[in-house]
């Protein structure tokens, strides 16, 4: 009986730490899956409502890299799934995959961040993110950095299909119409 019950531990312990490796929405910029992988598509009218119009699945890898080009971040950090929930207040069911890097600099406003939306969940992905911009603008979270809520209140956030990109310039001299020359390109 005395083998039996450490034996019967480890199993149990080992069971309990194969369950808890479940997936989520990825941040491994990497990853396999369809947005990842899928060579960028035309959508042929944005107007049209996200569920009646074809989508296009672009590779936000290739997204946030084209726009990086354009808004250079230093010591960038990627997000990860727990920043996409608990910084960005993203709900993890609207993102089918996402790809991020922001600046590690706390005086430093870069951040790009391109989600691919669940099927029809592209304006509840840009409303939260929405949100978050705001909070930043309007000095919430910025306080002591004018420059950084500056680029806050000028920042990108664009929709096209289920793909949302939120892109904040850095505060090391990146402009705005280079930013929006990227975004077209690595979109259409």
């Amino acid at each position: 009986m005395k083998k039996l019950t450490p034996s019967l531990l480890a199993v149990l312990l080992a069971a309990a730490l194969l369950a808890g490796c479940g997936g989520g929405a990825s941040s491994n910029p990497a990853s396999s899956g369809p947005a990842a992988s899928a060579p960028a598509v035309s959508t042929p009218a944005d107007s049209q409502p996200a569920s009646s119009a074809p989508q296009a699945e672009y590779n936000l890898t290739d997204v946030v890299s084209a726009v990086e080009a354009a808004n250079p971040i230093a010591n960038p950090r990627e997000i990860d799934d727990f920043s996409l929930e608990n910084t960005y207040m993203l709900t993890m069911d609207n993102v089918a995959d996402f790809c991020g890097r922001v600046s590690n600099d706390a005086a430093n406003s870069a951040l790009i961040l391109a989600v691919q939306a669940a099927p029809g969940k592209a304006d509840e992905v840009k409303a939260e993110l929405d949100a978050y911009k705001t909070a930043l603008a309007d000095g919430g979270l910025y306080a002591e950095f004018a420059d950084k809520e500056a680029q806050a209140k000028e920042a990108r956030l664009v929709v096209k299909g289920d793909c949302v990109v939120l892109v904040i310039a850095n505060t090391e001299g990146a402009q705005y119409a280079d930013i929006d020359k990227a975004l077209d390109e690595a979109l259409s």
